[in-house]
């Protein structure tokens, strides 16, 4: 998955890449989820430059990837350099665009397929570039590469999770080079963005918001779902409650639960949140602007059950979630036993376009999806000893179902 390739750049090329972005750089941004097509967020506390191609050397280094991935260079974005200074970060991110980003960002040029990184500089300490679901961490070396895939074919890499973590004394110089789909064109792709959202304002300002079926339940995302990491806040409540809950596990049951759930005697159990209502309730709430964020909606809480605890053998059918009330949910995993199994359990989740993932996720992750729309489920049997992760669920305020 992951691609290390040592001395890519010279001692010289990337001394001149420096300077150039001692003298150009500004702090940097994350791609917007909104009508902006870039925001200032403290997930990211970095400085930024877009290198010219105009300089000889910053055009002979992108033809020099573009030659190494075996790619057209005219999809490559410009190549960005990338300045830490001490308690500088980047938190956890995919590279690939999904939901409103994609709108913003890929109605032309398509989304990113490849990243190819290099670092700089060296004799610094942390600013590692981790990988957290491939139990990888790549050391800063002058010249040294790394690159990876984001979608392949057209299916999402969520294991190309990654961050670079906080520096903690020394300056940490990297340039990124993002490889695209289609022929890269920025111009287009905002054109292409501001015809849309100006569409859509039109469209909001006269439509009903009714619907009755899933058929006519409407699209909100690109891809109808996006894997992250869960808020540290949230995180945090989340193990405590699960400490004082993983002892009082018991049998779940409700109506018809046998025609979604099988694996034998038991296939899941419930850790359930009704102990803690205090802490549900703060979860819940504090969980709403993210899920907000997602869909570009306003949504109220509907509900959120137990940490669900699936068993040995269990699996999960392909379903939509209630049309009435589960609208834009969230799975959180909150820990799992694979019981020395190396296969993981993923869940199965199919897009707007019909395109079917197998989504992967890691204790803290949590899985923003359209939950009344797309079919999701957990087909395989699980293999190991079990797997929790627990659901909120959010309805649409401003959206009526009309039976």
């Amino acid at each position: 998955m992951v691609h290390e390739v040592n001395s890519f750049l010279s001692q010289e090329e990337c001394k001149h890449l420096i300077k150039i972005i001692d003298k150009n750089n500004t702090r940097s941004t994350v791609a917007g989820g909104g009508t902006e097509q870039s925001v200032y967020n403290e997930t990211r506390t970095s400085s930024t430059c877009n290198l010219p191609n105009s300089d000889e050397i910053v055009f002979r280094v992108k033809k020099k990837i573009a030659a190494y991935l075996g790619i057209d260079i005219n999809k490559g974005e410009d190549i960005q350099g990338q300045l830490y200074e001490p308690g500088q970060y980047f938190h956890p991110h995919h590279d690939y665009f999904d939901g409103n980003t994609y709108i913003n960002h890929c109605l032309a040029s398509g989304n990113r397929t490849d990243t190819f990184m290099v670092f700089l500089n060296e004799n610094i300490e942390g600013g590692y570039t981790n990988f957290p679901h491939h139990n990888l961490s790549i050391k800063p070396a002058t010249g040294k590469a790394i690159t990876w895939n984001s979608i392949i074919g057209e299916e999402y890499q969520s294991r190309s999770l990654h961050e670079g973590q906080t520096v903690s004394k020394g300056k940490k110089y990297i340039i990124t080079s993002w490889w695209r789909e289609n022929i890269w064109q920025p111009a287009e792709d905002t054109r292409r963005a501001k015809s849309y959202h100006s569409a859509i304002s039109s469209k909001q300002n006269i439509k009903t918001k009714i619907f009755s079926t899933q058929d006519n339940f409407p699209k909100f995302t690109i891809s109808g779902f996006k894997v992250m990491k869960c808020p540290s806040e949230v995180w945090n409540m989340v193990l405590d409650s699960y400490e004082l809950l993983k002892e009082s596990k018991v049998k779940e049951d409700w109506p018809g639960m046998d025609e979604f759930i099988k694996g034998g005697d038991n296939p899941v159990d419930i850790l359930s949140f009704e102990k803690l209502p205090s802490i549900k309730s703060m979860i819940h709430k504090q969980l709403l602007p993210l899920h907000e964020e997602f869909c570009g909606e306003k949504l109220e809480p509907s509900f959120l059950y137990g940490i669900r605890s699936y068993n040995k053998g269990a699996t999960l059918k392909n379903h939509t979630d209630r049309i009435q009330t589960h609208h834009i949910s969230s799975i959180i995993v909150v820990d799992k036993d694979l019981g020395g199994q190396s296969k993981d359990w993923p869940l199965d989740f199919q897009d707007h376009n019909g395109v079917w993932h197998k989504v992967y996720a890691e204790p803290g992750d949590i899985i923003l999806y359209e939950s009344a729309k797309c079919l999701h489920g957990r087909e395989e049997k699980l293999e190991g000893q079990w797997y929790r992760n627990f659901y909120a669920h959010y309805k649409l305020k401003d959206w009526q179902f009309q039976q």
